[in-house]
């Protein structure tokens, strides 16, 4: 899983309490919770017992959350909004920061690929259309080739 930030944590872990607390007062085995959600035990498991590093991406974990505790019978949307709504604003501002970077660096770049197609298109232009003989650098031609011709 990405990495938390500690209050995303400390959220997750009072979930996962409340999950396996109700769970548990149900006295319902964890298998039984895996087949009805189609959850593997072992990520129920990992939630339960917070090994989170275990776990796929947040937005897997807010799905599990979700289905967790619908299976239970509790608000499974309302469990698994407050994780996201904490994580999601995270990462949003992560991804903020993120792509100031990348349009910092791909600036340049843009600049550069602009230069190259002007560049290949110039060539391309130059090579494509032959230079236009004028009829000025054609007179000179003429009168030397003439005057090289004998009189007849």
């Amino acid at each position: 899983m990405t990495l938390l930030n500690q209050a995303q944590v400390k959220q997750l872990k009072e979930i996962t309490t409340q999950l396996r607390q109700v769970r548990q007062e149900k006295s319902i085995p964890i298998e039984e919770i895996a087949s009805q959600t189609l959850i593997r035990a072992g990520v129920l498991q990992a939630l339960e017992e917070e090994r989170f590093e275990e776990l796929p991406e947040p937005i897997f974990v807010q799905g599990f959350i979700r289905r967790y505790g619908d299976a239970l019978g509790l608000d499974g949307n309302a469990l698994s909004h407050t994780l996201i709504s904490n994580v999601v604003h995270q990462d949003s501002n992560n991804n903020h920061q993120n792509s100031d970077n990348k349009l910092k660096t791909y600036i340049p770049l843009v600049v550069i690929y602009i230069l190259l197609l002007v560049a290949a298109s110039a060539g391309l232009f130059y090579t494509l259309n032959p230079r236009r003989i004028t009829s000025e650098s054609l007179t000179p031609e003429v009168n030397i080739q003439q005057s090289m011709v004998p009189n007849q």
